[in-house]
């Protein structure tokens, strides 16, 4: 009997805690919305949805999720979900990345442990957004823990904000909206 209510109490702990990802995902999107709407309105940028906010949580598709159009440049935005913090990404091509867990043992300390990987596809952008020119921006919302990829000409490379990637950047909110902000002062 005991047996099975402490199964009940992990059970219910790891329910609580999906769900607590995914509404905080949802909120963390939202107000990356509003965020970005508000810098587009006040800087007089277009700011344009083809997809709903919460749609890339769910499926990749070959529209973008966001299209931003400043005086003299263009953003064409792909938002990538990440639900858990403790993530790490890591791209092997433009279209293909692993979602992995990765955590340390104290036994041993030099090895990581990564039991928990997914292999994910982003289907390539469709031609008529590419055709009209512009920065394809990968955008992380909410951020994982880390995301790699494979640099020209070297190993992995650990991205950070305004990192490019096969003709991709790669950007977390509050970096996009800072670079958004600053293409509003040029």
């Amino acid at each position: 009997m005991r047996l099975y209510v402490i199964l009940l109490f992990l059970l219910a702990l790891f329910v609580a805690k999906a769900v607590y990802n995914r509404v905080r995902a949802v909120i963390l999107r939202a107000s990356l919305y509003l965020k970005l709407s508000k810098i587009c309105k006040k800087r007089g940028f277009s700011f344009d949805t083809p997809r709903p906010f919460f749609a890339s949580m769910i499926k990749f598709s070959k529209k973008p999720d966001i299209l931003i159009e400043t005086g003299g440049d263009r953003f064409i935005v792909r938002i990538v979900t990440c639900f858990a913090r403790k993530r790490h990404y890591c791209f092997v091509s433009p279209e293909w990345f692993v979602r992995v867990f990765k955590f340390y043992l104290p036994v041993f300390a030099e090895e990581e442990l990564a039991p928990f990987k997914r292999a994910k596809h982003i289907p390539p952008l469709d031609e008529k957004y590419l055709a009209q020119g512009g920065r394809v921006v990968l955008l992380f919302n909410p951020s994982p823990l880390e995301i790699t990829f494979a640099a020209a000409g070297s190993g992995r490379e650990i991205a950070s904000n305004g990192s490019v990637f096969d003709g991709m950047t790669i950007y977390n909110g509050k970096g996009f909206a800072e670079a958004l902000e600053a293409a509003g002062k040029e």
